[in-house]
């Protein structure tokens, strides 16, 4: 994942943390799998950062439904007067790694319920690792449970591997690929990252004809079922590989919640098409959104790839915010959201049609494309402006005329009101140096980026002083303050710039 796409990351990934209802929020919980309503714990059902981070209590059977539904158990086995020190130390293990991109169970039980030895037991898989040295246990533990890049050796191997039906499994049949290396190393990072559950390289020059009868060098997704995406395009552009693997590794149309908005938002695929709705989506809209979805992926794979997501916005309130809707927008609404990294920004579109059908949304994607859309920026209603006031309040709509025209220099912070507390000091600065300034040659002012945007505007990150230039507003300055913001900084900064003494009146005393 590239750096700049944490940008969006951070401003777009929200939590709604849910928890599994069956299983209680102590810190040690007894399952009880003899209640009238049983609990079934699928590991795709759990939401992330909530079941990882625990040391369940289990008795027999619960263990034996912990080992089926998840790929890693890590079971502690204690004796009674060791039973404090022993919880302590995995608890603090549990609690000071990320193994919320692992799928991973912590559990503990005494020694004779399950098993008649302490220690700790990991399964891994159908693997059975036991732990009875507790010296660099944290190590040992991800060591067992992190996820391997295996090799394949015999077409045997490959039978065994495909008939245990894994999802989200990916071989590669590289035959001598020259780009191998690189191709381990990014399939790696890409496990580490959780965006990859497991990976087999198979070097064998062909493939099992019962399943497909490809020719080496080929990279296959294997989703379960005996169901599989091959890569058509050229093996020597790993990203474009890694982008492949990415998309095929979500669903075609992503009901988007907190467990996949990163993924969607941070991944390689920069356009993302949203359904916005209220309730339940209609199944007509639906099958419509869903085969403009496959036309786009059979289609377009080449040049263009989109991801499909639908919500509510109970689920993703910032993503609704960032077309200004509430809960009180009629729906559905159909948008679409594009990363720009030179402009540190998402570039929007929304849909002005009506009706949503097949033939509506496809044309709204296709005029996407053919750059036949206006872009959407939020902006706060503009202010009534008084001749040579102090202090501006720049909003989306107003920065071209009042910044960009090229009358007088102009002096803006950049700030965002969700935050406020976090910018008194340069509001007390602008306040201060607008005791002082000249009117005729500079304005002073600020906008709230939480609440406006504009095509012009290119700031990475709040807070921001920037100085346009009346003689060039295409390049503008950045104030960097070198401690305190004092006010005889920023004179001699604005000398430097627009000349000494012209941005402010020196007859006038600062107090």
């Amino acid at each position: 994942m590239k750096p700049q796409q944490f940008i969006f990351i951070f401003y777009l990934v929200f939590f709604a943390y849910g928890q599994l209802a069956p299983i209680k929020t102590e810190e040690e919980v007894k399952i009880d799998l003899n209640l009238q309503q049983n609990i079934e714990i699928q590991s795709t059902d759990i939401k992330q950062n909530k079941i990882y981070d625990k040391l369940y209590e289990v008795d027999k059977e619960a263990y034996d439904q912990m080992k089926n539904s998840f790929k890693n158990v890590v079971h502690l086995i204690f004796d009674t007067n060791e039973e404090e020190t022993q919880i302590k130390l995995l608890s603090s293990i549990i609690q000071n790694v990320n193994f919320t991109k692992i799928d991973v169970i912590f559990i503990k039980s005494p020694v004779g319920l399950i098993e008649s030895e302490k220690g700790i037991v990991v399964k891994n898989f159908d693997n059975m690792i036991w732990i009875r040295n507790f010296d660099n246990l944290q190590s040992q533990i991800f060591n067992i449970i992190s996820p391997k890049l295996e090799f394949l050796e015999t077409e045997e191997d490959v039978n065994k591997y495909f008939s245990q039906n894994k999802l989200n499994s990916l071989v590669l049949l590289p035959d001598n690929y020259t780009f191998k290396d690189q191709i381990i190393q990014d399939l790696e990072q890409l496990m580490r990252n959780g965006d990859l559950k497991e990976a087999r390289i198979d070097e064998l020059k062909g493939f099992n004809s019962n399943y497909l009868n490809f020719t080496a060098p080929t990279l296959l997704l294997h989703k379960g079922n005996n169901k599989f995406e091959q890569y058509e395009y050229n093996l020597t552009y790993t990203d474009q590989i890694l982008d492949f693997f990415y998309l095929e590794s979500l669903d075609l149309v992503n009901r988007l919640d907190e467990d996949n908005y990163a993924r969607v938002f941070g991944g390689p695929v920069q356009t993302q098409v949203h359904l916005l709705i209220k309730g339940i989506l209609s199944q007509d809209l639906f099958n419509s959104y869903y085969w403009v979805a496959q036309n786009n992926k059979m289609n377009d794979l080449k040049y263009h790839r989109l991801i499909f997501t639908y919500s509510t916005f109970q689920e993703n309130p910032s993503l609704w915010s960032l077309f200004d809707f509430d809960q009180s927008t009629n729906t559905p609404k159909l948008v679409i959201t594009e990363t720009n990294f030179r402009k540190y920004q998402l570039q929007k579109y929304i849909c002005q049609s009506e009706t949503l059908n097949q033939e509506t949304i496809q044309k709204f994607i296709d005029d996407f494309r053919d750059k036949n859309l206006t872009e959407f920026y939020k902006s706060e209603p503009v202010p009534e402006y008084s001749e040579n006031q102090d202090l501006y309040k720049i909003v989306g709509k107003s920065f071209s005329q009042e910044v960009l025209n090229k009358g007088k220099n102009f002096l803006l912070l950049f700030w965002d009101s969700k935050n406020k507390d976090l910018f008194n000091d340069y509001f007390n600065l602008l306040n201060e140096f607008s005791l002082i300034q000249n009117k005729d040659k500079i304005k002073i002012g600020h906008i709230d980026l939480a609440n406006n945007e504009h095509p012009k505007i290119t700031v990475d990150s709040v807070p921001k002083l920037m100085l346009y230039l009346a003689a060039d507003k295409k390049a503008p300055k950045e104030y960097l303050k070198s401690s305190n913001l004092i006010i005889s900084e920023l004179k001699a900064w604005l000398d430097y710039y627009i000349g000494e003494g012209v941005a402010y009146k020196q007859e006038k005393l600062y107090l």
